[in-house]
């Protein structure tokens, strides 16, 4: 498929779109997503994950220059891209792409765009537009690593592969490549993409977050090189030996990410996080407390909890996965404490007590192969019997979030770390941000 000149046509319509084409409802939306993003990683910012890697860098030194979000030390320009990066997708609280239902594609270009923008002093629009069609390509890729990608034999991590393209984009945008340069960076931050998928065995979330981390790392990378006039093969997405023959033995699918260019923009299939929990759960857990509420059962009153999700999503969230992703573990903790959120997954306890261990004995899976289609793994039916013999069912379809409540979560997220007043401040920055000459103003309010 090299006569469609894929990779080309993407970069040279990346350059020409500026800010001013941008749909006032896809800028809204995108800077929901900064919003969101922001406040998912100043949550992330103290987890052990996330502090490691602060500690490896620290230890490299590097220019002062940009902010390291939560932290008191600014860094250098890669660096900070690779820290931030990390809190981005520190846990399961950032947003994710609603076609694909669980690509984290923000945590791509959020971060890269804040630590590009702040070394170059850019403006809040230059960041928007960045974000944007950063988000773009990330979009694009997702839907179809979800479809194609085999779910159990051979697995890859399909939010780094993305992220590491997206933060080149993003970055790329704001360093004013030209789309010559900007195919240049795609190759190099393809040639530098892994994303082994073994983390369904991983307890921790370390793995989630290196990988991201790294791919904003390599992204940023892969913008300098390229503004420094380094040369590569300018078609990366297209063809044999590209980024969709090595992934998924499919180089004629990268003819999807030109299809409806302009028309309608990736970032308005974002969806945002009610519950600090893998994407399969965020469905069903509406309904579950909803049940819960109003019929007004308590953790005791509970026989049986029956959960029907697609084939797919069950084999995303198993049991050995870290208690903010496990379903069994997830609807576990919910439905003996009547609440989800992020610290109490985090605590350095254990999110999981003798109650929890207790209510996941009850819980039970039910894998879908009917639910095939994309739009399934925004849909559940949750089940509860009572020990008293009632029986409370709810079919239920995701419900996006409202900025009211996007607004509830940041507070949720922010205050617990930085205090009422500097959130207050920092709502103010970010509600401003399209107005902003510079973000270096909100960075700066970033730190710790």
């Amino acid at each position: 498929m090299t006569g469609d000149r894929v990779t080309e046509r993407l970069s040279e319509w990346v350059c020409s779109a500026s800010y001013d084409r941008l749909p006032q409802e896809v800028i809204d939306k995108t800077l929901n997503v900064i919003f969101d993003s922001a406040g998912a990683m100043i949550a992330c910012s103290g987890l052990p994950e996330v502090e490691a890697i602060i500690r490896v860098l620290e230890q490299q030194g590097g220019r002062g220059e940009c902010t390291v979000i939560g932290h008191p030390n600014p860094s250098s320009l890669i660096n900070a891209a690779m820290a931030n990066g990390g809190m981005a997708h520190g846990d399961e609280v950032d947003p994710v792409h609603s076609t694909s239902v669980g690509g984290h594609v923000a945590a791509g270009p959020v971060p890269t765009a804040l630590a590009v923008g702040e070394s170059i002093g850019a403006s809040g629009k230059e960041v928007i537009r960045a974000v944007t069609l950063g988000y773009e390509l990330g979009g694009r890729l997702m839907p179809i690593f979800y479809r194609e990608r085999d779910y159990v034999s051979r697995r890859f991590y399909h939010t780094a592969i993305a992220a590491n393209l997206s933060s080149a984009v993003a970055a790329g945008v704001l360093l004013g490549l030209e789309p010559q340069a900007l195919q240049v960076a795609l190759c190099l931050a393809t040639y530098q993409a892994a994303g082994p998928d073994n983390m369904t065995r991983d307890p921790a979330h370390m793995g989630k977050t290196f990988q991201v981390a790294a791919a904003n790392r390599n992204g940023v990378t892969a913008a300098l090189l390229a503004r420094e006039g380094c040369h590569t093969p300018l078609d990366i997405l297209d063809g044999t030996h590209g980024l969709f023959d090595a992934y998924l033995g499919k180089p004629e699918a990268s003819s999807e990410l030109l299809q409806g260019l302009g028309d309608r923009y990736a970032i308005s299939d974002v969806m945002h996080k009610r519950y600090s929990a893998g994407s399969p759960n965020q469905t069903y857990l509406q309904a579950l407390f909803r049940l819960l509420q109003q019929h007004n059962i308590a953790p005791q009153d509970i026989e049986h909890i029956e959960i029907h999700m697609p084939t797919r999503g069950v084999h995303r969230v198993p049991t050995t996965r870290h208690a903010s992703i496990s379903a069994l573990k997830v609807c576990a903790i919910a439905a003996s404490t009547g609440k989800l959120d992020f610290y109490q997954l985090h605590d350095p306890a254990g999110a999981m007590n003798a109650a929890s261990e207790a209510m996941q004995e009850r819980i039970q899976l039910v894998p879908r192969d009917d639910w095939r289609g994309m739009e399934h793994g925004r849909h559940a039916i949750v089940i509860i019997r009572t020990r008293g013999g009632k029986q409370y069912q709810e079919e239920v379809w995701h419900e996006p979030m409202s900025r009211a409540e996007l607004e509830t979560k940041f507070d949720g997220l922010v205050a617990p770390k930085f205090g009422t007043a500097k959130t207050q401040r920092l709502k103010v920055l970010l509600n401003e941000l399209e107005q902003s000459a510079s973000i270096r103003p909100l960075m700066k309010e970033l730190r710790a």
